[in-house]
């Protein structure tokens, strides 16, 4: 991990590119870590988005624990526990960058 200051949660924005390393694969996705920002709950639920794109692809590769690849915030909502925010997290469709 890097010296530079995290981002603050407040910045981020649906439809942002963001990098986050898998730290876990789920029955029904993937969990992850944003890597330039503050500490967030983080999630790419593979069954409810399946019909995306991108997350299509992204199921049949399932990038192994560890990987950074970029995903795009699906939503940013309240969470009952701390973090107190979670992201909703999703796959670029085809020719995102």
């Amino acid at each position: 991990m890097s010296d530079e200051p995290r981002r603050s949660l407040s910045e981020l924005r649906q439809g942002e590119i963001v990098r986050a390393t898998i730290t876990s694969h789920e029955p029904w996705g993937l969990m992850a870590e944003l890597n330039d920002y503050e500490p967030v709950g983080a999630s790419l639920d593979l069954i409810r988005r399946k019909s995306e794109p991108g997350v299509k692809r992204l199921a049949q590769e399932l990038p192994p624990v560890g990987t950074t690849i970029d995903l795009v915030v699906g939503e940013v909502r309240t969470w009952h526990r701390e973090p107190w925010i979670w992201v909703d997290l999703t796959a670029l469709g085809h020719g995102e960058r």
